[in-house]
Parts: C-alpha cells; structure tokens; sequence
C-alpha cells in the first residue's frame, strides 16, 4: 500500500463514489417519470441516499486535506483556472457539493417548485460528471508519466463511479425497503416512511420501482466492473511496449497484489450482476439474503477499488528518472 498516497486514494474513490451515486439517484427519478408514478412518491424512496451522497463528498475533501502540508493552500490552486486541472478539479468538486447540498435541502423543506429543485439537481449531476473528468485529467495530463498519460486513467475512474456508486444507492434502498416496514422504529424509519400515512402499506408500484431498481442498478455496476477487468490487460500490453520506465511499471503492476484485486471484483460482479439481480427481480419483501448479497458485492468492489487506485499511485513513475527510481526503492 502506497501509504503516502493514503488521503489521495480514499478522496478519488469516495469523491467518484458520491457522483455516481448522484447520477444513480437520477435515474431512478427519471424511470419513476417514465412509470407515471408521482415525483413525491418516488422521493421517498430516494431522499435517503441523496442525503448520504453530500457527507460522502466531505469526508472525501477531508481526506484529501491530509495530503497538504497546509490545508490553505488548496485556495491557491484556483488562481490557474486556465491552465490547472487541478484548480478544475477543485471548483468542480465545490459545485458538485453546493448544488447537491442546495438540492438535497430543498428537497427536504419542500423549498423551492419542483422545477427549480430540478435545475439544482441536474447541475449538480454536471459538476459531478466534470469532477471526475477533471480528477482524471489531473493524471492523465502528466505526459512525463506513462502510467498516468493513458485513456486508461479516466476510463478507470468513471468506471469506478458506475460501479461503486450505484452498489452504494442499491444498499441504501434495500435499507429503505426494510425500513419502510410498517411496526419498524428509529430516526430512519421515520426518514424512510416519511410522506406515507401511518397503517398504509407501501404502493405496489413503488415496491415494483424499488425492485426494478436495485436489479438495473446491479447490471450497471456489474457493467462498469467487466469494463475495468477488460482494461486492464490492455493497459499492461500498452506499458510493456511503451518504453523502459513504461515496461518497468508494468513488471511493478502485474503481480498478486493486482491478482487480488481483480479477485475480489471479479466476485463483486458475480454477487451484483448474478444473483442479487436475480434474487431482486423474485423478492416480494426485503429479506436477508438479498440484503447480504448486495452489501457484499458493495463491500468487496470498494476494497477492489481502494486496491486499484493503489496501483494507480504505485505508476507514479517519471521518464528520465526511473533510474533513480528503480535503485531508490520507490
């Protein structure tokens, strides 16, 4: 583990977990739209996770914080607008948090008409999707390191987004779903069965929505989880080829702790795409197998994630000074 790096690690994947789970949420709104089912309706079933995606992000800057000597200054970055992607990363990362904090807000107060809520909402999913296009370019711009100058490096962190962030919205609606329970107590029951009338049982169509839901929300994670597995192979082709200190990250990359990571995502995506999608489309009521599937899966790829971005920093490899990299120990 390339503990220095530590901060950095937690912050790209968490960051890139919220924004995924962000767009998840949306597109449960947009398939609740498509259904004729009330926006109220579907809110309940949503608001939950949306109100976990903001402390996701934070926790995430928070870490990243800890990869600054002085915290402060991280504002200087934003004087090079036009020239760093890491002062666009920055400015990126505050808008995605100040829209989906304003969002997240009016939505709980009823603030705001519904249409309003949804300009917030869809320039929040915005500034998301453009700070994990700038996170990436952050890497990918670096042309004095073959391990991050690759299509590799972007296509890895959205994957990341559309695998974990999707596993995170699924967990919470299965919880959702089991709070949602009539007889079930606490501060999240409450939140979970907020807007349904006491002694009423869940609408057939809502449940239907959840289920189909968790189902295409697995698919896709499972999805973008086969898009890192076909990658990798040919990022490594690429590195071997690609000069010296390129062939030398390589030889650094391929071995068992990437072994490993590849395991456990190859696992993740049995659990999701397999049987957590099929034992989703056949549950009429929460149950624990289902729920120990899915938050297995969720478990497992944010570990194989966390290994990933990993080997990601253990490719800080510089051309020209690889020499003294490969006899110095990095």
């Amino acid at each position: 583990m390339v503990v220095a790096e530590l901060p950095m690690i937690i912050f790209t994947v968490v960051a890139q977990t919220s924004v995924g789970a962000f767009l998840a949420l949306g597109a449960i709104q947009l398939a609740g739209a498509v259904k004729k089912i009330e926006t109220p309706a579907v809110d309940r079933i949503t608001n939950v996770a949306l109100y976990a995606v903001g402390p996701l992000l934070v926790f995430g800057f928070i870490a990243a914080f800890f990869h600054l000597a002085d915290p402060f200054h991280a504002l200087n970055t934003m004087r090079h607008l036009q020239t760093s992607w890491l002062a666009r990363e920055l400015l990126f990362g505050v808008f995605f948090g100040g829209f989906g904090a304003l969002f997240a807000l009016t939505q709980w107060f009823g603030w705001l008409s519904r249409s309003l809520r949804n300009v917030l909402a869809v320039l929040a999913a915005l500034s998301g999707v453009g700070l994990v296009f700038a996170m990436s370019m952050v890497y990918y711009s670096v042309e004095t390191i073959p391990a991050w100058h690759h299509i590799s490096v972007p296509v890895f962190f959205f994957a990341t987004a559309l695998l974990l962030g999707p596993l995170a919205v699924a967990v919470v609606l299965l919880a959702v779903w089991n709070l949602s329970v009539e007889g079930r107590r606490g501060i999240f029951a409450r939140i979970a069965r907020r807007g349904q009338q006491d002694g009423v049982a869940p609408r057939e169509d809502l449940l239907l929505l959840t289920r189909k839901s968790i189902q295409w929300l697995t698919v896709v994670a499972a999805a973008a989880g086969v898009v890192i597995f076909v990658t990798y192979p040919l990022y490594l082709l690429h590195l071997s080829t690609a000069g010296p200190t390129a062939a030398a990250v390589a030889d650094k990359l391929d071995g068992s702790f990437l072994f490993f990571r590849l395991a456990l995502l190859g696992v993740a995506i049995v659990l999701a795409g397999g049987f957590a999608f099929l034992r989703a489309g056949v549950s009429e009521q929460p149950n624990k197998t289902l729920t120990v599937l899915i938050v297995a899966a969720f478990v497992l790829a944010f570990a194989a994630e966390i290994m990933g971005r990993n080997l990601h920093y253990v490719g800080l490899w510089h051309v020209g000074i690889n020499t003294w990299q490969m006899y110095g120990g990095h």
